[in-house]
C-alpha cells in the first residue's frame, strides 16, 4: 500500500481533474491511475461532495452593468497618467536640449564672427603686403587676362575674402576652445 504523502500528487490531480483543468494527456494518465487506485476511488466521492458544498456555500458572483465601463475607465486612467508623465518628461528633456543648443550657438557665433572679421583684417593686411611684393598683382593680372579686364577689382576682393575666410575659420575654433 502507498504512503499518504507519496499519494499527495494524485490528490492534487484528482481536484484538477474534477475542475476540468487537466490537459488531455494528464487527464488520461489520471484516469488510468484512478481505475487501479482504491484510495483515489474512495477519495473521489469526498472531493465531489466538497466541491458541491463549496458551490452551494459561495454566493453567485454578479457584476453590475457598469463594471466593464468602470474597469476600462480605470485602465484608461492608468495608461493616460503614464502617457502624460512620459510626455512631461520628454518635453522637459526637449527644453533642456534647446537651451543647451541655444547657448552653444550663441557662444559659437560670439567667437566665429570675430574670428572671421579678424581673419579678414589679417587678410587685408596680408594682401597689402602681397601687393607690395607683387605676388597679388601677378595673380590678378593673370586672372584678368583670362576673365577680361573688368574683373581686376572682383579678383582682388575674391582673393581677400577667401584668404580672410580661411584665416577666420582657423582662428574661430581656437577661440571657441579658449572659451571652454
Amino acid at each position: 500500500m502507498k504512503q499518504p504523502n507519496e499519494h499527495a500528487q494524485w490528490d492534487d490531480a484528482l481536484q484538477e481533474w474534477l475542475d476540468g483543468e487537466l490537459n488531455d494527456a494528464d487527464s488520461a494518465a489520471f484516469e488510468a491511475h484512478l481505475a487501479g487506485c482504491g484510495l483515489c476511488q474512495r477519495s473521489l466521492p469526498e472531493f465531489e461532495a466538497l466541491d458541491e458544498a463549496l458551490v452551494e456555500a459561495s454566493p453567485p458572483l454578479q457584476l453590475d452593468a457598469a463594471f466593464d465601463q468602470n474597469l476600462l475607465a480605470r485602465i484608461d486612467a492608468i495608461d493616460e497618467s503614464k502617457r502624460l508623465e512620459a510626455r512631461r518628461r520628454l518635453e522637459q528633456e526637449w527644453q533642456q536640449q534647446m537651451q543647451s543648443l541655444s547657448r552653444n550657438w550663441r557662444r559659437t557665433l560670439a567667437f566665429v564672427i570675430p574670428g572671421i572679421i579678424g581673419g579678414i583684417v589679417l587678410a587685408v593686411a596680408l594682401m597689402s603686403w602681397l601687393d607690395s611684393s607683387g605676388i597679388t598683382s601677378n595673380l590678378v593680372a593673370q586672372g584678368a587676362a583670362e576673365l577680361g579686364g573688368r574683373s581686376v577689382d572682383y579678383l582682388r576682393l575674391g582673393i581677400t575674402a577667401v584668404v580672410g575666410g580661411a584665416l577666420g575659420m582657423v582662428f574661430a575654433p581656437w577661440l571657441a576652445r579658449l572659451a571652454d
